[in-house]
């Protein structure tokens, strides 16, 4: 009986989560083309309209384009395109689905994942990875991710990412060196969607550390080595791909490192925030300031104030496995978006980039919900209101802001007021 159920859940959850993501994003599927903001050259490209010729799949592979590199993502363009044409509607609708495939892999692999680890106890696996997953399906954050077609990579990278990490579990699980082999293509794979995926190898080691192996342990150095090489040989290509041709770091005018730092520390505190409490998300935050010009001095006060919080709670957090985990799961995955390495990028924050990192405080959230809801029976209901309102607040938020990626005119009239504010709103108007 006890059996019938489990795969009877197996089975429930992802079609919940996938019935889920289409009542929330069902908006998209009568969205236009953003034809003045990039999809006119990412999206509609020589490269989509080439066709499947052996050379133009060659330069797919081999050729940077406008600071990018992402050859599966254009592949799946080229796809669209030779069946449908410039048509938004199947664009759209394999965004859709991929979202659905990640929220799946999500899913998968938190139970996966806690059901080997030896770090947290928990018996309510299944339960716990659904809610996680739930919120990432419904997460406001997403919205950029899979309303813009431009930002498909996301979708497409994250695909690979979570494929190749419920691989690397099965591996740690069984131990059977096929798995090894998946997780390795995956990875690679992963990366051709976009270069977000070279913090794969960080992750894995975190893995290790969740399901009890020692770093003093040679194996897991000679097992994560390959990983290792080819993110430095992928970080490699990903700056050559965003330099003008002239050196392996984009030449154009930069934030000095100390600057860096000051943005580093107010992007991941708004990165977290807004994971957390998901408000007035838009589709641009400008910096707060230009290049060469002084900081605001108000920009100062993130950096103390991580540093008061990591003095104040640094041990207690050491200690918590499970918001240990979560940060250190959140911070792999936006570590790469912060501005420490300078790279072409014009917005401070952007919400596609927590695409992935989403899903580690995610995984806190779910996991103590259903702890106290366990533990606290007295607290039952106001547990079961408070995250049947979040939920419903993200998914009603996520499906509003569906609807504004519908056209360019949809997307900018939101944040011309914004702009219009600030003293250089010449230098950001379009």
């Amino acid at each position: 009986m006890k059996l019938s159920v489990d795969k009877l859940k197996n089975g429930l959850y992802p079609a919940l989560l996938a019935a889920v993501v289409i009542s929330v994003y069902f908006p998209i599927l009568g969205n236009n083309f953003l034809y003045y903001w990039d999809d006119q050259w990412v999206v509609m490209n020589h490269y989509t309209g080439s066709g499947f010729t052996w050379r133009n799949l060659w330069a797919i592979l081999t050729e940077f384009y406008h600071g990018q590199y992402a050859p599966f993502n254009e592949l799946l363009y080229l796809s669209l395109h030779s069946l449908f044409g410039y048509d938004p509607f199947p664009f759209h609708l394999a965004s859709l689905l991929l979202h659905i495939a990640n929220t799946c892999l999500v899913y998968c692999c938190f139970r996966l994942l806690l059901e080997i680890n030896t770090k947290i106890k928990t018996e309510n696996a299944a339960l716990v990875a659904f809610l996680t997953a739930l919120i990432f399906a419904v997460h406001p954050f997403n919205v950029e991710s899979v309303a813009w077609m431009s930002a498909s990579k996301i979708l497409v990278y994250a695909f690979y990412y979570l494929a190749a990490s419920y691989s690397f579990l099965l591996y740690l699980k069984y131990g059977k060196s096929r798995y090894y082999a998946f997780t390795l293509a995956l990875f690679v794979f992963s990366f051709l969607g976009k270069e977000q995926a070279v913090t794969f190898p960080v992750w894995m080691l975190l893995l290790y550390w969740m399901t009890g192996h020692s770093f003093r342990d040679k194996k897991v150095w000679q097992q994560a080595a390959p990983f290792f090489i080819l993110a430095f040989v992928f970080g490699i290509l990903t700056m050559l791909s965003q330099s003008d041709g002239k050196s392996i770091i984009s030449q154009r005018d930069t934030y000095p490192l100390w600057q860096r730092f000051v943005y580093a520390c107010y992007a991941f505190s708004e990165y977290l925030f807004k994971t957390v409490f998901p408000f007035k998300l838009s589709y641009l935050y400008p910096f707060p300031s230009l290049v060469g010009a002084p900081l605001p001095g108000w920009l100062l006060i993130y950096p103390s104030l991580i540093i008061l919080l990591a003095i104040s709670f640094g041990r207690s957090v050491l200690s918590n496995k499970v918001i240990l985990f979560s940060l250190l799961f959140f911070l792999i995955h936006i570590a790469v978006a912060l501005h420490i390495i300078s790279l072409s990028r014009f917005a401070v924050v952007a919400d596609r980039y927590a695409y992935i990192a989403t899903t580690g405080i995610a995984f806190a959230l779910s996991f103590y919900t259903v702890r106290i809801f366990r533990k606290k029976k007295k607290y039952r209901i106001v547990v079961v209101i408070l995250s049947a309102v979040y939920l419903l607040y993200m998914g009603i938020y996520a499906n509003i802001r569906s609807r504004v990626w519908y056209d360019t005119d949809s997307l900018k009239k939101e944040i011309r007021e914004l702009l219009k504010e600030r003293d250089d709103y010449e230098e950001y108007k379009y």
